[in-house]
């Protein structure tokens, strides 16, 4: 629907939404010690959902499990239709919670989630850890980013197929991410 009466304000709107949620995901990167030029490089990319990285690893890289947490949030966030965020701005919570694109996305990503972390929970020693590569792999995925922390290929074929499943639905309308939606 119409967020503001002129396309040209609601344009500003959505372009400052855009931008404070990747200059938030740059600080939050430092901060875990990444360099700046990576940062930004990598903010840029999960904004974009456009999932370059300036590792041939990609985040897996890093070994970082407070990076790539970060990461695979705000690829999530990145998913998430950007009206949803101008009504959560303006204050209007009841209309943001009752967006069932945005309620559906984030069951989707939660419940692919716990099954595949469930079912690659035998090939890691760290369940922790499983439920990360999950939830990774998963908003990468869905989010059509396309950044990897795994080798999801050596994971059990139902995590594969929902991996699969995942591209096909993809993320919200409005969203930078991709997929049928």
């Amino acid at each position: 629907g119409k967020l503001t009466p002129t396309i040209r304000s609601m344009s500003r709107r959505l372009y400052e939404i855009y931008v404070a949620m990747t200059l938030l995901e740059i600080l939050l990167l430092l901060a875990g010690e990444m360099p700046l030029f990576e940062a930004v490089t990598h903010s840029f990319a999960t904004a974009g959902t456009g999932g370059f990285s300036v590792k041939n690893l990609s985040i897996g890289a890093y070994d970082s499990a407070y990076l790539q947490l970060v990461i695979a949030v705000f690829m999530a966030l990145f998913g998430v239709n950007f009206g949803v965020y101008y009504l959560l701005l303006t204050r209007q919570f009841r209309a943001a919670w009752k967006n069932e694109e945005v309620r559906v996305y984030g069951l989707i990503m939660l419940g692919a989630t716990l099954l595949i972390g469930i079912n690659i929970l035998p090939q890691y020693e760290n369940g922790g850890r499983a439920f990360l590569d999950s939830f990774f792999q998963v908003s990468s995925i869905m989010t059509t980013t396309g950044f990897s922390t795994a080798n999801f290929d050596m994971w059990p074929e139902l995590s594969r197929f929902l991996l699969v499943v995942l591209m096909l639905v993809g993320a919200c309308a409005s969203s930078t991410g991709g997929g049928i939606k």
